[in-house]
Order: structure tokens, then C-alpha cells, then sequence
């Protein structure tokens, strides 16, 4: 009875200290942002407080004090979401079945070793958890504003102390931060009491697996570099006529490629080849093997020879050392469907082109001034329907060579296909300069262009008119 009476005084001891420590009301505020595009390092200009609640009842400011008063280590936010850090660090293999296979990865020995180490790494999963946390903090295309909570303690009429939550645009508020301290709590709790229709946080099994799958998708480039080890035997095989530089799996779509799955690149060297000269072999994946080099060992040393051919080129590379010149070769040709589409198209889509100029000309027949721009409407239509608008035949494009040029330094890269007929066509380009010229020869864009000018075998340029 006697301990009993001890335990009680100390409680009512503790609530009296706890009481003295309260304040007086809270007041709960709700601010607006927006999204201040002219200023790219603070962003968010405040609009003002949408909302304001002041809390009084003693209840509610016990409450709020304490679950606001709690700090999260973020070390210790895995626990705090049931993710048991010594699973992690004990079963890889496990965790690697959680993978939803939204990549295509064989899954080799190299692979497996490299993304067992990343499994095992708890660091890994907090980085993902705080980015998990933080979705919802971002302005977008349709999303101009963003919210946040501030929590003011106020005694004897003065503000005492106060808490912010983050700022945020959707999803949760958290974390909250004691704008005394700077520590920081993720409390649901708090959450709840602000919007009693806010769904609970992914914890335990559910968010370790979204935390597996968001590690490995992270890592899908180093992944793919990987991948060719699957076919090291067959790559070794190159080695007869080249050296061979490095090799990975490419990855995403465009003008390199269209297909799943991804082709297997090698990069080839050998002494036929000017310095910055080099070969891309894109070798398709074919059941357990790739594509036969037979082919590109038989082929290479014409294809080689008629791009050192190109003398201007060549000049060009010689005084710009910066400035490297890849050949692609698909499987058993230097030149690819997708390649051929978007630089030629077909005759299907040249005559949609063809019937959409002719449907222009109703608006000159009955004398009314059309509410766009004619001249670029024609040329966007062209684009789409015709690629560069030379309308070759398929067969001659068929003998071209794809080849691109590119400069790591300054970021310009350029896409051009040698002729059967020893022009050079550059079909697209990204950056300042192209060989001597300054984009603005080609259009107005510093970024991605097309413009689509074909060259003599001496450089000079062929005007249109004269094709």
C-alpha cells in the first residue's frame, strides 16, 4: 500500500510539472504557397494563413504538446516503420524475391553480388524511406501551390515556441520541426488530428517491399552495365579482330533502338581505326546467347574505310580531339528500321503529307486568312509524315551507315547517315556547334534540332533546291 501511495504522489507530482510546463493555447495556422518561378533558390512565396484554429481545452494542448514534443533519429526511422535493419543486413537473397521484375535482368552472377551488397545496406532503405516521406513536396504542371502547418505556443500572451510542419503539396505534412531545436518527429499521430481521413504511412512488409523494388530500380543503370557478363564467352569472341573497350546493356528507347529487349552494346577499337573513331555493336539479345559477330568481323573494315573516307570529317576530328565519331552496327547492318522511319518515313505517311497540303489550299481559294501559322504547320506535318522529306528509295537507305558524332565535354552530340552515294546527311543535332557551324545556321534551337541538311563529299553544303 505504502509503494503504492509513492507511485501516486510521483504521478501527480509529474502532471503538476507537466501542467506548469503548458501553455496557455496553441494556435494551429495553415499557410499558402506559390510557386515563384523567376526565383530558382527559394521558390515558394508565401500568399498567407488560409486557416487558423486556437486550441484552449487543456486536453487537446496536453496532447498536442507531448506528441508534438516526441523526436525521430532519423537512424532509428526504419524501427520506427517496422523494418527490421538485421533482416536486412542477414538475407539479400530474400529480399531480391521481392523484386516485381519491372526490369528485364538476367539476374547474372555479377549482378547479383553487386545488388546483394545494396540489399544488405541499411543506409540504402533509410535514404528511400525519407524520400518515401517526402513525396508530395513538389510544384508540377497542374500543382502551383504548397501548404504548411505552424504550431504556436503561446504564455501570457506571447508566443513561447513553435513547430512547422514541411511544405507540401499533397499527401502528409510531416515531418514537424521545433523551430527552437531543429529536431524533428514523423508522428502520424499528429497527422490524424489534423485530417482524420489521412491514410496510415506503408509500414513492415508493404514498405519493405516498395523499398526493395525503389533500391533496385535506383540502381537499373549499373545493373545493365552488368548484364553483359551473361554473355562474356560470346563478346570474348571479338576479340580476334578488336579490342574491345567496355560493353553494357542499353537502356530506355530512341534513336538508337525500338525494341524490347534491349540490344547488348560493345564498344570495338582496333588500329584501322583514327583515334577518335569507333565502332557501337548493337548485338540483340537471342535466347541465351546474342546476335553472331560473324557478320561484323566479315564487314567492318569496308564500313570503317568508307566513314574514314569522309575527308572533311576527318580534318575536323584531327584539330578537335575532344570530339569522337561512333559507327553503329545492328546485329548484321549499319543501319536500323527505326533509323530508316524517322529519317524517311514511308510512302503512306509522304502521302498523308501530300493530301494535307492540298487541303490548305481551301483557305486561299475562298479567301480566308487561316488562324495559324500555314508555313510551320507545314513544316511540323512534314516531320511527322515525312522524316527529313527527301523521299528516298527504302533500298537505297538500306546501304547507308549511321554514325554519330559527340563531344563529352561540351554535351553536343549530332546523328548522321553516310549515303551510298558518298553525301553525308545530318539528320539531328543537340548543342552550340556542329562540326564549324553554329546552330543558328540550322534553326533556332540550342537544344534538339533537325535540320536535316545533306553535305558533298567535300563538306559543302547542298541547298535544297539543288537536291
Amino acid at each position: 500500500m505504502k509503494r503504492i501511495h509513492i507511485i501516486l504522489i510521483l504521478t501527480i507530482t509529474s502532471l503538476s510539472v507537466n501542467s506548469k510546463n503548458l501553455p496557455d493555447s496553441i494556435v494551429i495556422s495553415l499557410r499558402k504557397y506559390v510557386w515563384n518561378m523567376n526565383d530558382t533558390i527559394s521558390p515558394d512565396s508565401l500568399l498567407g494563413t488560409i486557416l487558423s484554429n486556437t486550441i484552449k481545452k487543456p486536453k487537446d494542448i496536453l496532447f498536442l504538446t507531448e506528441e508534438l514534443n516526441k523526436t525521430d533519429d532519423e537512424n532509428s526511422l526504419l524501427s520506427k516503420f517496422n523494418i527490421d535493419t538485421m533482416y536486412i543486413k542477414d538475407n539479400p537473397e530474400k529480399l531480391l524475391k521481392l523484386y516485381n521484375k519491372k526490369l528485364e535482368i538476367k539476374w547474372n552472377k555479377e549482378q547479383k553480388e553487386f545488388i546483394f551488397k545494396e540489399l544488405s545496406n541499411p543506409e540504402n532503405y533509410k535514404k528511400r524511406l525519407l524520400s518515401y516521406l517526402s513525396l508530395g513536396n513538389s510544384y508540377g504542371m497542374h500543382i502551383f501551390y504548397k501548404h504548411e502547418y505552424v504550431f504556436s505556443f503561446y504564455k501570457n500572451g506571447q508566443i513561447d515556441k513553435q513547430y512547422f510542419s514541411r511544405r507540401f503539396s499533397s499527401r502528409y505534412a510531416m515531418p514537424y520541426t521545433d523551430n527552437n531545436n531543429g529536431n524533428m518527429n514523423y508522428n502520424f499521430t499528429i497527422e490524424k488530428y489534423l485530417n482524420p481521413k489521412i491514410s496510415k504511412p506503408m509500414q513492415g512488409k508493404k514498405l519493405l517491399k516498395y523499398l526493395v523494388n525503389e533500391i533496385i530500380d535506383d540502381y537499373s543503370r549499373t545493373l545493365y552495365k552488368l548484364e553483359p557478363y551473361s554473355y562474356l564467352n560470346e563478346i570474348n569472341e571479338l576479340k580476334t579482330d578488336f579490342e574491345i573497350v567496355g560493353f553494357e546493356k542499353m537502356y530506355g528507347y530512341g534513336r538508337y533502338f525500338w525494341k524490347s529487349p534491349s540490344p547488348i552494346k560493345i564498344i570495338l577499337k582496333n588500329d584501322l581505326m583514327f583515334p577518335s573513331v569507333s565502332i557501337n555493336f548493337l548485338a540483340s539479345q537471342v535466347g541465351n546467347s546474342i546476335y553472331s559477330r560473324d557478320f561484323i568481323k566479315k564487314d567492318y573494315k569496308n564500313i570503317v574505310e568508307k566513314v574514314q573516307s569522309i575527308t572533311f570529317f576527318m580534318e575536323y576530328l584531327k584539330y578537335n580531339p575532344d570530339e569522337k565519331l561512333d559507327i553503329y552496327y545492328y546485329d548484321n547492318k549499319c543501319v536500323n528500321e527505326y533509323n530508316i522511319e524517322n529519317v524517311n518515313k514511308n510512302p503512306n505517311e509522304w502521302k498523308k503529307q501530300d493530301n494535307y497540303i492540298e487541303s490548305l489550299k481551301w483557305y486561299e481559294k475562298n479567301n480566308i486568312t487561316p488562324s495559324f501559322d500555314i508555313a510551320k504547320a507545314i513544316k511540323v506535318s512534314e516531320q511527322n509524315h515525312c522524316g527529313c522529306n527527301y523521299r528516298f528509295e527504302r533500298s537505297f537507305l538500306e546501304k547507308a551507315i549511321f554514325f554519330e558524332l559527340h563531344n563529352e565535354k561540351t554535351k553536343a552530340n549530332s546523328i548522321w547517315f553516310l549515303l551510298p552515294d558518298n553525301r553525308v546527311l545530318l539528320y539531328l543535332m543537340q548543342g552550340e556547334k556542329v562540326l564549324n557551324y553554329d546552330f543558328s545556321k540550322f534553326g533556332e534551337n540550342r537544344g534538339l534540332q533537325y535540320p536535316c541538311i545533306l553535305f558533298d563529299k567535300n563538306g559543302k553544303i547542298i541547298e535544297k533546291s539543288r537536291q
